[in-house]
């Protein structure tokens, strides 16, 4: 079955079910339709469309989940019912093993780091000092200085400037960018976490507090660099940049780029939540090893 992630762009759209298929109308035109059950997400680009109840109810009862944004940035999610296939993963996860936590974040944060690494040399830039430091397997691995290597040079590769990346600046259009792509994406991990049976609310390093949910923090770390590349791809490819076209974009890519996993390789879309199900096996059985991470391919 091949899963889509439907971006609705125009305002003023309305949706609704009909014998088993979402169907987008505007004006009195239908602009398009397609198998509720072919959806893994229906992002809602902003707040003048209209949705029917029944929609909504059949999208979460096919495990799909809803983004809603406002002026094109995510502020909200609509996701299925929490539930539980083997409590053991629940409650080891609720157990808090400090331990096995720190050994899962250093694995996240290996692959965070390596993926950021990767990204570097897939768009040209050089660097020998990510490399040095995952060289040892980390053991010198500290996730702010790395992120200052990285920014450092992923900026100006897109024409921007700047140490570090800040989320809140909405004068830099590739922050604004990454921040609906992270946003998007981490709608997507959610949805993995929820069907995977874990509680998005335990994080693994990132910690519980008011409107978070640090377990899609955690595991959304290796996922970043993947954007990040997207974007690039898209700076480079684009002389006209908007979140709309950007939105096309990120969409696209999420559904069509594979990685590698055994012999094989999977859709990254397919990856979230095999990145999830991993993960409730690492607390099934208390061992960080179970936890398998994509990998960017230079």
């Amino acid at each position: 079955m091949s899963y889509h992630i439907l971006h609705i762009t125009d305002y003023g759209c309305k949706l609704y079910k009909e014998r088993g298929l979402l169907v987008c109308e505007k004006n009195g035109a239908i602009l398009g339709k397609i198998a509720i059950e072919d959806l893994r997400a229906v992002v809602l680009l902003n707040e003048a469309v209209s949705i029917s109840g029944t929609l909504v109810a059949e999208i979460a009862g096919k495990d799909a989940v809803i983004i809603h944004c406002k002026n094109f940035k995510p502020v909200g999610i609509t996701v299925p019912n929490i539930r539980t296939y083997d409590a053991k993963v629940v409650l080891n996860q609720a157990a808090g093993n400090k331990n096995l936590n720190l050994a899962i974040w250093r694995r996240l944060l290996l692959a965070k780091v390596g993926n950021q690494s990767a990204c570097l040399k897939s768009i040209g830039v050089k660097n020998a000092r990510l490399p040095a430091i995952l060289s040892n397997r980390g053991a010198n691995l500290n996730e702010a200085l790395c992120a200052r290597e990285y920014w450092k040079h992923f900026f100006p590769a897109i024409g921007e400037y700047g140490k570090r990346r800040e989320p809140a600046d909405r004068s830099s259009k590739a922050n604004v960018f990454l921040n609906y792509g992270y946003g998007i994406l981490g709608g997507i991990l959610h949805r993995g976490i929820i069907v995977s049976g874990l509680n998005c609310l335990l994080g693994v390093n990132h910690k519980t507090y008011y409107k978070n949910t640090p377990l899609v923090y955690d595991l959304i770390e290796p996922f970043r660099a993947f954007v990040d590349l997207a974007l690039y791809r898209y700076f480079i490819s684009h002389e006209r940049r908007d979140l709309r076209s950007w939105a096309a974009e990120i969409g696209t890519f999420l559904k069509n780029t594979r990685v590698k996993k055994g012999l094989g390789s999977v859709k990254l879309l397919d990856a979230a939540d095999l990145v999830c199900e991993s993960l409730a096996n690492v607390y099934r059985h208390k061992k960080a090893d179970n936890l398998w991470l994509p990998e960017l391919t230079p």
